[in-house]
């Protein structure tokens, strides 16, 4: 079963939630990264990342 509509680039939902998902991706990497280094190269992505987000959504970051 082959499904059509993954390569319709005219529907935005599906890039939120791939960013959501790289952003939750890089969250879980930044609370397992051991040296400073990492950490900051994490944050700074994760900086990046959220900017790609909508407006909506930008609140959402905080859920703990």
């Amino acid at each position: 079963m082959r499904h059509g509509n993954r390569d319709k680039p005219e529907r935005k939902s599906g890039r939120v939630s791939f960013v959501e998902g790289r952003l939750d991706e890089l969250r879980r990497r930044l609370d397992n990264a051991t040296d400073e280094r990492e950490k900051s190269e994490l944050s700074e992505q994760i900086r990046e990342w959220q900017s790609f987000r909508p407006e909506g959504s930008a609140s959402s970051g905080s859920r703990r």
